[in-house]
């Protein structure tokens, strides 16, 4: 058990207008995850179709990154938060809201996956904002499977479940989003990417239809 007085932590609940939104672990995981268990039990999943795409050296990179991901603590990104005084923030992994009524209080899972989280932060604003996801930092060899396998897990719609995320963070202006992201990689040696911005919106998250997908 721990106590903390007000001030001391930063509430999920402030994103502005113009605020730029940073993600400090790529995404990916559970792709990498699942390939690296059909190749070991040589599943149909990877003879008939992840291995006619990406090559067992590349999957097994991009398990390797997933892994090195996964281990990296958030501890960094929270502290860098309050340095950069940042309006709010989520981590993309399991996410649980609470829904109540006049009876009984129940707990819903509201998706998993980038858009799913940052879905999720967006509706908890006290401002009408919108949360618009540009970019998508990707695994190297995680896009290709997605491409070769539709509907699996649909990475590049934002629904491909993370485990360990990264935080997705509100931050006030341009220039601390580029020294958040400028700190974080000098402490860590792991890089972290602006992916969007926050607009006047209903509280809903999107990613833009002519979004980029980098491969880390």
């Amino acid at each position: 058990m721990s106590v903390a007085k007000e001030g001391d932590f930063i509430e999920p609940e402030n994103a502005a207008v113009g605020d730029i939104l940073v993600l400090t672990k790529p995404l990916g995981t559970q792709v990498a995850v699942n390939v690296n268990e059909w190749i070991l039990y040589n599943g149909p999943n990877w003879v008939d179709k992840a291995s006619k795409v990406i090559s067992e050296e590349e999957a097994l990179r991009g398990y390797d990154a997933a892994m090195r991901s996964m281990a990296r603590l958030n501890k960094t990104g929270a502290k860098l938060m309050h340095t950069y005084k940042a309006h709010g923030a989520t981590d993309v992994t399991g996410t649980l809201y609470t829904q109540h009524n006049t009876q009984y209080t129940t707990h819903i899972h509201q998706g998993f996956g980038y858009l799913g989280h940052a879905n999720n932060l967006a509706y908890h604003q006290k401002a009408k904002v919108d949360f618009v996801l540009e970019v998508l930092p990707i695994i190297k060899g995680m896009k290709t499977i997605d491409d070769a396998i539709p509907g699996r897990f649909n990475l590049q719609k934002g629904f491909s479940s993370e485990t360990s995320g990264g935080l997705l963070v509100c931050l006030p202006s341009l220039e601390a989003a580029e020294g958040f992201c400028r700190d974080i990689e000098k402490i860590d040696g792991a890089p972290a990417w602006i992916v969007g911005r926050v607009v006047e919106g209903n509280n809903k998250a999107r990613i833009a239809a002519d979004a980029k997908v980098i491969e880390v």
